[in-house]
């Protein structure tokens, strides 16, 4: 029931994985609740926030702070099918809050969650590093 819905893509290259975003009306991140899984700053939910997608995620902690902060999507339990399955369904049937979300996820990734601001981390750490074996 909803199968027919869902299409599976497999392998993409870079260029078919961006046309797929495009057409994309959800990102549906839920990993089960394991030790690796809690903690990890998943790239798939972030590349979906870029597209401009709402994100369906795991109710981890880490991944629920950001998708309350910036109103992104909606947190599921992963186990639990239909609640997955109605937070999908209201995406679908609120195009509205869909792209409110999608929206707001995209101007999250454009102003926070980018590589210049990961690179001032970086160098900072870098700074750090090279003055403490000084």
């Amino acid at each position: 029931r909803g199968w027919e819905k869902v299409r599976e893509w497999g392998w993409l290259s870079r260029a078919m994985a961006a046309k797929v975003l495009d057409i994309s009306k959800i990102g549906i991140v839920t990993f089960l609740s394991y030790p690796n899984h809690i903690d990890l700053r998943c790239n798939k939910m972030f590349e979906y926030m870029a597209a401009g997608i709402p994100v369906v995620a795991s109710n981890f902690k880490t991944w629920r702070g950001v998708i309350e902060k910036y109103a992104c999507g909606i947190c599921v339990d992963p186990g639990n099918p239909e609640e997955i399955a109605e937070a999908i369904n209201l995406l679908l049937r609120d195009d509205k809050t869909a792209r409110t979300m999608g929206e707001n996820g995209r101007q999250a990734v454009r102003s926070i969650f980018n590589w210049e601001n990961e690179e001032r981390k970086l160098v900072r750490v870098y700074h750090s590093i090279l003055n403490a074996h000084v």
